[in-house]
């Protein structure tokens, strides 16, 4: 009797057994087919209202902590990574200029957004004029379109003439678009001082 028992039971479990690898493996098929095809979106889910073609937004009009027309609206973002592909635009201006569009599309008008943009560090790079980056890394520098776009926002942007110097590049490699600033520490306090807000992208 008891051996008919034990069959019984190891025949139950292995059905258990086999049902949940069954059901594993269609969990797992499910995860690899969500992460191996890119998510598709509705047409106008992403939007570049106020920097054309960079630092898409998805925008929620009924989101809190929205930024209000009529504030300071004063940022100082301190950029000092160069991120991602050389042949694209460096990551941190991308992240500007999505604050960029998320201020615009809050109601801000650009004429009251007072932003500065200090790049340092391993950013530097991308602030060299077309003839020089694509000397160093055989492409069209791919942050100058970006600057310019920024720029016509009134977004002004600078590079710290202290790590200029330690890239050993002359002060007349860097694009006409970009501000020579004494230092990005500098920048960066002088500017919080005025009452700016710190962002370190």
């Amino acid at each position: 009797m008891r051996s008919v028992v034990s069959y019984a039971l190891i025949a139950i479990v292995g059905g258990f057994v086999g049902a949940v690898a069954s059901k594993s493996d269609d969990l797992y098929q499910r995860v690899v087919n969500h992460f191996s095809s890119p998510p598709s979106d509705p047409e106008g889910f992403w939007s570049t209202p106020g920097i054309n073609g960079y630092g898409k937004i998805h925008y929620e009009p009924d989101a809190a902590f929205k930024p209000v027309a009529g504030l300071s609206n004063k940022i100082v973002f301190q950029l000092t990574k160069n991120e991602g592909d050389i042949a694209r635009p460096n990551l941190g201006l991308e992240r500007v200029a999505r604050v960029v569009n998320l201020y615009i599309a809050s109601g801000v008008p650009a004429e009251q957004l007072h932003f500065v943009v200090s790049v340092t560090g391993d950013a530097t790079p991308a602030m060299l004029d077309n003839a020089h980056f694509k000397q160093f890394y055989g492409t069209d520098n791919p942050n100058l379109p970006l600057i310019a776009e920024l720029n016509k926002q009134g977004v002004k942007v600078s590079v710290c003439d202290q790590s200029v110097a330690f890239h050993h590049y002359p002060n007349d490699w860097i694009d006409k678009s970009v501000i020579h600033a004494l230092s990005s520490p500098t920048t960066v306090s002088t500017l919080q001082n005025q009452g700016y807000a710190w962002l370190q992208m």
